[in-house]
């Protein structure tokens, strides 16, 4: 009985102890031990980058160093910006456009002269289409500017200007293509002119208003000078557009004075031209020289009498030789025209202007009809009316009527033709 007894303890004893051999999986279970050992080894990456941190911070006198240089860049480039700021405050580009619808009445039919019209016609067009580029600096000035519509691409002016030194831009030379010093219409901008064209008279004399020259330009107190020398031919003569037909040189020069209400001046043109004259009754054989001459006088009267704005008065005579019809010079042929215009400004954007204007191509010869058609220079005398609206300063809406009357024949057939002309102008500029 102690001896089962005796082997039964063991039995139990070698059980138990089999059991504890079989349960190996607490003792082993590795995620508790190895966890601990990573945060072990992860401490000494930052020890060791703390003292490199500490090491890179600036000292006081870097960072002033460092600030001094970037206050030094900012200045420069102050300096840059303000070069270039004032380089553009001298630079000016501008420009406009005059679109137009136009109702006429011809006594003929443009595409065909021989067929004459009972009923007038209409049309739509781009009249001037302008690019004005200006730089105005200390010593000079340039200036160009491009006449862009739909029938051309022209160029209108081409001036390089020298200020002469010590005159505070007072006196000054210019070489180039320039308007002609003459009269006031002329060089008159066509922006700011009350009618949409220029009158008959200014464009049989000074057609184009342009020409390539030398020009000297004077203010003296009140007085103004501009005069130089000019091939003569300007730019639309159609014989000799761009040259000078003569190798000679036109003097053209006007003298006048401002006096802010009242202004004006007198004007001359003195040169020659070199042609041959095919029609009339003593016709050339070879090509002759002929005078180019002309005289003119302008006055310009602003006034503010009236409570609804300001009055302006404005005249001009030009008389002389070898004018232009349909751009070809009339050689030997005088003649002499004017006009008068009237401005009535009502509050600040509407306009009123009336203006009468007279041309004789033949200087005082008696009218003459071929057929039952007046000559191509009888006198034309025409009564304009315009009616102006400003939108503020960009746009500006015109209506003109414009009645043409040319002198008949007493006792002659041909009657005065009916070539009124009617034109809507919108005119945008910047």
């Amino acid at each position: 009985m102690t001896k089962n007894l005796l082997v039964a303890l063991l039995t139990l004893a070698s059980g138990a102890a089999r059991a504890q051999a079989a349960e190996p999986q607490p003792a082993a279970t590795p995620p508790a031990e190895t966890s601990p050992a990573q945060p072990s080894e992860a401490p000494p990456a930052p020890t060791e980058a703390a003292p490199t941190e500490t090491a890179a911070t600036p000292s006081i006198e870097e960072r002033l160093t460092t600030d001094e240089g970037k206050v030094a860049a900012l200045e420069e480039q102050n300096i840059e910006t303000k070069s270039d700021l004032s380089l553009l405050k001298k630079l000016k580009i501008s420009g406009y456009v005059q679109s137009r619808y136009q109702y006429q009445q011809p006594d003929e039919d443009e595409a065909n002269p021989g067929v004459h019209l009972n009923d007038g016609f209409s049309r739509f067009t781009v009249r001037r289409g302008r690019i004005k580029t200006t730089y105005n600096g200390d010593m000079g000035l340039l200036m160009l500017q491009v006449d862009i519509i739909p029938t051309a691409v022209a160029l209108r002016d081409a001036e390089a200007t020298l200020y002469i030194p010590g005159t505070k831009q007072n006196l000054s030379v210019t070489l180039g293509q320039m308007k002609l010093p003459f009269g006031y219409e002329a060089p008159q901008s066509s922006s700011d002119r009350e009618f949409p064209e220029r009158t008959r008279v200014v464009g049989a004399y000074l057609p184009g208003e342009r020409d390539r020259g030398l020009r000297f330009n004077g203010k003296f107190g009140v007085m103004r000078v501009a005069a130089g020398f000019f091939d003569g031919n300007g730019i639309s003569n159609s014989n000799f557009f761009g040259v000078d037909n003569d190798k000679e040189k036109d003097f053209v020069g006007r003298l006048g004075f401002d006096l802010k209400w009242i202004s004006g001046g007198v004007s001359g043109w003195k040169g020659t031209t070199l042609g041959k004259r095919t029609t009339g009754p003593n016709p050339d054989a070879f090509r002759t020289a002929y005078d180019r001459d002309r005289v003119g006088a302008d006055l310009q009267v602003y006034l503010d009498l009236l409570p609804l704005g300001g009055t302006a008065l404005k005249g001009e005579f030009i008389g002389g030789t070898a004018y232009q019809r349909n751009n070809v010079e009339q050689l030997g042929i005088a003649g002499h025209g004017y006009y008068a215009l009237l401005v009535q400004n009502i509050g600040i954007h509407d306009i009123l202007a009336l203006r009468y204007e007279y041309f004789d191509g033949q200087n005082g010869l008696d009218a003459i009809e071929s057929g039952s058609r007046l000559g191509t220079n009888n006198a034309i005398g025409t009564l304009g009316i315009a009616a102006i609206h400003n939108f503020g300063e960009t746009i500006e809406l015109t209506a003109a009527y414009e009645l043409s009357m040319t002198e008949t024949v007493n006792g002659g057939t041909a009657k005065d033709p009916s070539d009124n002309l009617f034109t809507l102008q919108l005119q945008a500029r910047y």
